[in-house]
């Protein structure tokens, strides 16, 4: 069979998106039996071919930020839909829900091509971004009202709507989107063992060590950066805590400004063997972002041995529940945030570790996770 993956958001500093599409790379280019292919915005046209069986297409995006390696949204269709003609793919995943859904969605309703059309649901932009958009406004509410309409009445018109998580599973069929499948995602197998850590960690019993807090992920509003920028003043002023802040985005320049001997920014780390050296020297990953729809990061850290300090909603509360953790605070709110990082301070966090590594192994590797996803599509189409 032949797979075609559609992703606007897949790019050299795309963080989650693009872990999961280099996981479907490496996973295909091991086979023979399936062909896929990635087509995915640049500056220019490109193609590569990795493996005899993967092709990875650039085709022209246009840049949605200053830095050129960011984030571009797909215009060249015509080159798109020339792929389509050549490969003929029984399986096509649209991996946003922008001008690459109607786009496909357009190639079905009109018999240019005919197949399984898959939404992966990698984002939630309604509650994401529309609805902080839109605020108390009494002008931009209606306008909300109606993107939101359009938005899941479209997403209805998939064939199927893969999601990563019970919580975004739930949350489509509340609005209507009933055709969904659930296909977690997983860890690379370096996470589930990292380097040695430079100096003594507290989740390996060293009570005297101080307590190395990360946040590692896009630095934007909608990963809920403004809860940690509020409590990051006390938390330096702690020295018992030691914080490392690891991404790049729009509230990149607010944490570089940021200095002080117990606070590092550590800007994009690049490759998988850097995080999980990454993950490896620290103790407690902080994840505040209410709106994450698996929870990547925290599955890479509960699998480094990390214990998350998360939210109770989204696929980051959802993980956290699987472990039984008490360090779920209560959606938007910072004292509470607060409060949860003091008790993981306080507890026994060789034993919560354990039990957080126990959690992730039950996802597995990104090997045995695309295959769920290939052999759910080869059933359905």
């Amino acid at each position: 069979m032949v797979f075609l993956d559609i992703n606007t958001f897949h790019g050299p500093k795309a963080g989650g998106i693009r872990t999961y599409h280099q996981a479907k790379l490496d996973w295909f280019g091991g086979q023979s039996e399936h062909a896929y292919c990635l087509i995915h915005p640049g500056s220019g046209y490109r193609v590569e071919r990795p493996s005899p069986s993967v092709y990875s297409i650039q085709v022209y995006g246009r840049a949605l930020t200053r830095d050129p390696s960011g984030y571009r949204l797909i215009l060249d269709y015509f080159r798109v839909y020339a792929w389509i003609r050549k490969l003929r793919p029984q399986v096509i995943e649209a991996g946003d829900a922008w001008l690459t859904s109607w786009f496909c969605l357009f190639l079905q309703a009109t018999g240019l091509w005919r197949g399984l059309l898959i939404s992966f649901y990698h984002s939630d932009p309604i509650p994401s971004y529309v609805r902080p958009w839109a605020g108390r406004s009494w002008l931009r509410r209606p306008i909300a009202g109606i993107a939101a309409f359009l938005f899941y009445a479209v997403q209805r018109r998939f064939n199927v709507t893969a999601v990563a998580s019970r919580a975004m599973e739930d949350s489509l069929r509340r609005h209507g989107v009933s055709r969904t499948l659930r296909l977690p995602f997983g860890v690379p197998p370096v996470f589930f063992d990292p380097p040695a850590p430079p100096e003594p960690l507290r989740r390996m019993g060293k009570s005297g060590a101080p307590l190395r807090l990360l946040y590692a992920g896009r630095l934007d509003r909608d990963k809920g950066l403004e809860l940690l920028l509020e409590i990051l003043p006390v938390l330096i002023d702690d020295p018992s805590f030691r914080i490392t802040v690891a991404g790049r985005g729009a509230l990149a320049d607010r944490f570089e400004a940021v200095k002080h001997d117990r606070f590092r920014f550590a800007g994009f780390v690049p490759g998988i063997d850097a995080m999980a050296a990454l993950y490896g020297s620290h103790d407690v990953l902080l994840a505040p972002g209410p709106h994450e729809t698996f929870g990547l990061v925290v599955l890479e850290a509960m699998a480094a041995g990390l214990i998350a300090v998360g939210p109770d909603a989204g696929g980051t509360g959802e993980l956290l529940a699987e472990t039984d953790s008490p360090f779920r605070f209560r959606t938007n709110d910072a004292e509470d945030f607060l409060e949860k990082i003091r008790a993981a301070a306080a507890a026994d966090l060789p034993t919560l570790s354990a039990r957080h590594r126990e959690v992730a192994l039950r996802y597995g590797s990104w090997d045995e996770a695309v295959a769920r996803m290939v052999s759910a599509w080869k059933e359905r189409a």
